[in-house]
């Protein structure tokens, strides 16, 4: 099982309203369509699957919305293929495990473009960045020292 190839299709930043005060992200991720395909590597061909998927993050309240398709060509040997393929056509899905493995694909690249669009449109990153604070870091060097001092009585 091999991602071959991830490509983005639709990049869309919307921002309605200044943020303010409480504002919760919600994300979801879906398959779109997925179709077979013959990926061709030099002098072999091979069959594999084109994933269209849909990555949104949504604002509460209803400040903004960033939207990402792409499309995922993905490899597997001939006879997980055909499984596949007669999975999506019976249930519009994959089995877990290749569901987790595009899944995890799609989140990393995604969200990191959805942090980059939030950004140029000023809209909040869709995940929490992390904050630093002058003085909290030499009070726990002293606070830990104090705990030291004290195993040593």
């Amino acid at each position: 099982m091999t991602i071959a190839g991830f490509t983005f299709t639709k990049l869309l930043a919307e921002k309605k309203a200044a943020a303010r005060g409480n504002i919760n992200i919600n994300t979801n991720m879906s398959f779109i369509s997925a179709e077979e395909i013959d990926f061709v590597m030099g002098t072999n061909k091979q069959k594999g699957l084109k994933v269209s998927f849909d990555y949104r993050n949504t604002y509460v309240p209803d400040i903004g919305t960033l939207i990402i398709n792409g499309e995922i060509l993905y490899l597997s040997d001939q006879k997980r293929h055909d499984e596949l393929m007669k999975s999506w056509k019976k249930d519009k899905r994959f089995p877990d495990d290749v569901t987790a493995h595009l899944y995890d694909m799609i989140s990393v690249r995604s969200t990191v473009e959805a942090i980059s669009l939030s950004s140029t449109v000023g809209l909040p990153p869709p995940v929490p960045v992390p904050r630093f604070t002058a003085g909290k870091k030499q009070e726990q060097q002293e606070s830990q020292q104090q705990k030291e001092q004290k195993g040593r009585k």
